[in-house]
Formats: C-alpha cells, sequence, structure tokens
C-alpha cells in the first residue's frame, strides 16, 4: 500500500471521527470543572479579550490572545496548557500555564465533584508562580455550578507571600445549543483581612456567560465580561513590574472559540 493511499485512508478516519463525536462545552471562562462520566477527549480553545484595569488571572491589559489545550483522561486527570500574548503600547509579552488535576470525588450519590492539582505558571511580567488548584461542584441535568480555589505563590519579593483567587460559575441549559450563567472572580482576597497586602487590596469580577454549541458539529463558542471592581485599597504598593489597577474599577470582554478533538 502506497504512502499517499495510507494518507488518505488517515484523513477519511480522522474526518469520521471528527463527525461521531459530540462538542463538548466550556462552561466557564475562568472557572475549571470536572469532565463529565467517561470523558476522553481534547479540546483546542482560542481565546480573545479586551481589559481595562484588570488583573492578571482574568486577562491583560488591553488585548490578549491565547491557544490552549484542554486533555481529559478518562475519570482520572485533566491536563491543562494555555500560550498567551499580550499587546500594549506596542509591545508584545508571552506567557505560559500549565496544569494537571486529579479527580477525587464523582458526583454520585448526590455527592459533589472535588479535584486538586497543581501547576505552574509563567507571568507577562516574567514572574514564575506556583499554583494550586481546588475544584470542587456538581452537575445536574440542565444545570451546573462549581467553584475553584486557587493559590499561587510568586517567586517574587515584592509580592504576597501567598495569593488566593476564587471562582464561582453557575450555568443553565436554556435550548439543546445554548447555555447562560453567571460568573464570580475575586483575586487578592487576602486584602478584606491584611492591610499592608502587597498587590493593591481585593478584586472582584461579575458578569454573565454565554455558551452557544454549532449543532451537530465539535465547535463551541463561550462569551462573557462585566465589570472589576477594587473592593479595598491597600496602604502598600508591589513594587514588582506587575500591571495592577492602582484605584480605578475596570471592566473585560472574553470570548472564546473551543473545538473537541
Amino acid at each position: 500500500m502506497t504512502i499517499k493511499r495510507l494518507t488518505g485512508l488517515k484523513f477519511l478516519f480522522l474526518l469520521v471521527f471528527l463527525e461521531t463525536i459530540q462538542a463538548q462545552e466550556r462552561p466557564f471562562l475562568f472557572t475549571f470543572t470536572a469532565p463529565p462520566e467517561n470523558y476522553s477527549s481534547i479540546i483546542i480553545n482560542y481565546d480573545a479579550a479586551y481589559s481595562s484595569n484588570t488583573f492578571e488571572p482574568l486577562g491583560h491589559e488591553n488585548i490578549e490572545q491565547a491557544i490552549g489545550v484542554h486533555a481529559g483522561f478518562g475519570e482520572s486527570f485533566t491536563f491543562f496548557t494555555k500560550l498567551g500574548m499580550a499587546f500594549n503600547n506596542k509591545s508584545v509579552r508571552s506567557s505560559q500555564h500549565i496544569e494537571m488535576l486529579m479527580h477525587i470525588i464523582k458526583s454520585k450519590d448526590n455527592m459533589v465533584d472535588l479535584s486538586l492539582g497543581s501547576g505552574l505558571l509563567h507571568e507577562y511580567s516574567g514572574t514564575n508562580v506556583l499554583l494550586a488548584r481546588a475544584v470542587v461542584g456538581r452537575r445536574f441535568s440542565r444545570w451546573q455550578i462549581y467553584s475553584n480555589a486557587l493559590f499561587e505563590k510568586p517567586f517574587s519579593r515584592d509580592r504576597d507571600a501567598l495569593d488566593l483567587f476564587v471562582t464561582i460559575g453557575w450555568s443553565y441549559q436554556m435550548t439543546r445549543i445554548m447555555h447562560l450563567g453567571l460568573e464570580l472572580v475575586g483575586q487578592d482576597l487576602e486584602g478584606f483581612w491584611e492591610i499592608e497586602e502587597a498587590e493593591g487590596g481585593a478584586l472582584l469580577f461579575a458578569g454573565p456567560t454565554l455558551v452557544v454549541k454549532v449543532p451537530d458539529m465539535s465547535w463551541t463558542f463561550t462569551l462573557g465580561g462585566g465589570p472589576i471592581i477594587r473592593a479595598t485599597q491597600s496602604s502598600q504598593a508591589s513594587l514588582a513590574p506587575r500591571e495592577l489597577p492602582i484605584k480605578e474599577n475596570g471592566y473585560v470582554i472574553h470570548a472564546a472559540l473551543n473545538y473537541a478533538l
């Protein structure tokens, strides 16, 4: 059998395979969820966002684009990696993000999903950050609710010793192809009880999330956005080259195109 014929058979097999799988939704933009039962797939994400007075877990100031891969391996592990590119004042910066989650408890018999994991983040500023994440939530027949607690340990003397980043996402299936939800995000929440929080104080985000599935295909589109509110003001400001809003509130508009392999 010739190489050309083998290549044609592989291409034909790929087309048949792509037609038989179902698209996996990305219900939230900033909140990780546990995979469905017997889930094994690879999802490629393209993200584009525009932000003003934002904080880095939500995005970068002005324009940001990113390519990510979200892979599930059976019922035990989820792998996530992302390469981000930020465009600001005629300069381009990059960031890299990698995480691995292990699923501890599945939502059977009225229990919740629980996943734990860790990873690394190389920020646009150049700072390396150690990550530890806990994912808890539950998926019902038409709606789901999940929360993440993300602990960040920056390798920088001018940053907080430990940052706390919390998200809550709720999503409801309106129709066969459309989900509507709400997402809440909190960053540097230690600013509520630490007067000298080193990065300017606690920040909050709240906004709707819309997910649209392309019928009978492997594409989904996720759109969200909303205001960013500086909830507290710290008496200390970080000297690190990380772009942080000092006093003003802001906003973020974020869209993602997702394709399941």
